[in-house]
C-alpha cells in the first residue's frame, strides 16, 4: 500500500532541444543539451502552481554536453562536452578553461571541502586527479584498475570507484585500494548519500550500505523492483530510476511509499529548494513533497503505522505540525501491536503519549477495570483481544504492563514539585 510523497509537476515540456544534462542553483535549473546549450530556468514565486520561466539560452560548447556541476563555492560551472571538462564561470557562463588532459573522460566528479578541491575525471580504465590551486584546476594523481571505470562518487576522503562491474574503494589518505563486491547482473551504480559517510551500492535489484572505508555501515539493504539506474535523496525518502518508472522509498524503514510512471533518463535532488527534477520523453518534470502533516494523515487513515511512526520520529523535531499529531500515531500503533501480542513494543508507545490517561491501559485488563469509562478505540481493543489474554499471552502482557506502570510512576515523581523538608 502506498500513499503521494510528491505532487508532479511539469517544469518543461518538450524541449526543442535533445536533454542531456541536469544541475541547479538556488532556485535556478540548469539544463545541458546534445546541442552544447544550456537552458536556465528560473523558478518563478507567486500561485499555488510553482512555475519555471527560461531566462537564458547560452551556447557553451560545440559538443554535445554530457555532465554539468555547479559549484557555488568556486563560482564555476563545470561541464563535460564529448571533447573534455571545461570550466566556466557560473554568473556570466562564460569559457575559462578548457582542460586539454581530460579528453576522453566519461563521467567526472567534485569533491570540496574548506581545504582543498578536487576534480576526478574517469577516462577508461583510470582516474586522474585534479587539484585546484586558487586559479584553475592542476593535474594532481593518477589512480589505474582492472576494468573501465564506469562510474564513481565522493564519500568523506575516499574515492568508490566501479572497475568494469566490481567496486573498489580507494582512500587516498592512506593510498590504500579495498576491493569489496560485484554488482552481479546489473549494472554498476554508486551514490552518496547527503551525509557524506554512507554509500549505496547497486547489486542485482538492491542496494548496499557501505561507509567510506568499505565496510557495511547498516544492517538492511534496499530492494527495488528492478536494478537502479540512477538514486537521489530528498529528506528522508530515496528515490530510484528504475527502467519504466521512478520509485519513491522510506530508507528507515525500506517500504515502497510512491511509484511514479516515468521513464526517467535523469534524476536530480536539490535539497536547497526541496524537489526533484526528472528528465522523462524530453520533458522536465518537478516532484515536489507533499507536507509531512498531510502525508501522516493519509498514513494514519490507511493504517500504514510503520511508516507513520519513522516520520514522526524523523520530523517531530523540525516540525511543529507534525510533532501535534504524535500522540495519535503512538496510540494508534500501540494498540495495533497489543493487538498482535507485540506487548513490550506497544507499552513503549503508550508510554510516549503524555497525555494518555493510564487508566485507559488498564482497560485492556478486564480484571483490572475499575469501572473507568475509557476511550472508545481502548474499549474496541479490549474486546478484541479478551479471548487472547490467557496463559502465557496474558502473563506476558503483565508483565509489560507493570514495566509501564513503574515508567508512569517515576515520570509523574519526577515531573511533581518536591515535597517540602519537615521543619
Amino acid at each position: 500500500m502506498v500513499h503521494s510523497a510528491f505532487h508532479i509537476e511539469p517544469v518543461l515540456k518538450k524541449s526543442s532541444y535533445k536533454i542531456t544534462a541536469l544541475d541547479s542553483w538556488g532556485k535556478q535549473l540548469l539544463v545541458g543539451t546534445e546541442e552544447g546549450v544550456v537552458v536556465i530556468l528560473q523558478e518563478q514565486e507567486g500561485g499555488h502552481l510553482v512555475e519555471f520561466e527560461e531566462v537564458q539560452v547560452r551556447r557553451v560548447a560545440k559538443g554535445s554536453i554530457i555532465q554539468l556541476k555547479v559549484s557555488v563555492e568556486l563560482g564555476l560551472l563545470l561541464v563535460l562536452t564529448s571533447e573534455a571538462v571545461q570550466v566556466n564561470d557560473l554568473h556570466s557562463l562564460d569559457l575559462k578553461a578548457q582542460l586539454l588532459k581530460t579528453r576522453g573522460t566519461s563521467n567526472f566528479s567534485l569533491l570540496f571541502d574548506p581545504s582543498r578541491s578536487l576534480l576526478c575525471c574517469a577516462m577508461k580504465n583510470k582516474v586522474v586527479l585534479f587539484r585546484w590551486d586558487g586559479g584553475g584546476f592542476v593535474e594532481w594523481r593518477e589512480l589505474k584498475f582492472g576494468d573501465v571505470v564506469r562510474c564513481h562518487a565522493w564519500c568523506g576522503d575516499s574515492l568508490c570507484v566501479a572497475s568494469g562491474k566490481k567496486y573498489i574503494i580507494a582512500s587516498l589518505s592512506s593510498g590504500i585500494d579495498k576491493e569489496l563486491f560485484d554488482s552481479n547482473t546489473a549494472a554498476p551504480t554508486i551514490f552518496c548519500l547527503p551525509n557524506n559517510k554512507e554509500l549505496l551500492l547497486g547489486r542485482d535489484n538492491m542496494n548496499v550500505f557501505q561507509d567510506s572505508q568499505g565496510r557495511p555501515s547498516r544492517k538492511y539493504g534496499l530492494k527495488w523492483p528492478e536494478p537502479p539506474m540512477m538514486i537521489g535523496y530528498l529528506f528522508p525518502y530515496l528515490i530510484a530510476a528504475l527502467p519504466k518508472s521512478v520509485e519513491v522509498q522510506l530508507m528507515e524503514t525500506q517500504t515502497t511509499v510512491q511509484t511514479l510512471s516515468l521513464r526517467a533518463s535523469h534524476l536530480l535532488a536539490c535539497s536547497s529548494s526541496m524537489s526533484v527534477f526528472v528528465v522523462a520523453n524530453n520533458c522536465v518534470y518537478r516532484l515536489r513533497p507533499v507536507t509531512m502533516s498531510r502525508q501522516i494523515d493519509a498514513l494514519l487513515e490507511s493504517q500504514q503505522l510503520e511508516s507513520c511512526l519513522a516520520l514522526c520520529d524523523l520530523c517531530q523535531q523540525t516540525d511543529a505540525n507534525v510533532a501535534s499529531k504524535c500522540s495519535a500515531v503512538y496510540r494508534s500503533y500501540g494498540l495495533m501491536l497489543f493487538g498482535r501480542s507485540e506487548y513490550d513494543k506497544a507499552m513503549g508507545l503508550f508510554l510516549r503519549c503524555d497525555s494518555l490517561d493510564p487508566r485507559n491501559v488498564l482497560c485492556l485488563f478486564p480484571e483490572l477495570s475499575d469501572g473507568f469509562d475509557a476511550a472508545q478505540d481502548f474499549r474496541t481493543c479490549s474486546q478484541e483481544v479478551k479471548e487472547l489474554l490467557k496463559g502465557h499471552k496474558l502473563l506476558r502482557s503483565q508483565v509489560s504492563l507493570i514495566k509501564y506502570l513503574r515508567n508512569v510512576r517515576k515520570r509523574y515523581l519526577s515531573s511533581s514539585p518536591s515535597s517540602p523538608s519537615p521543619s
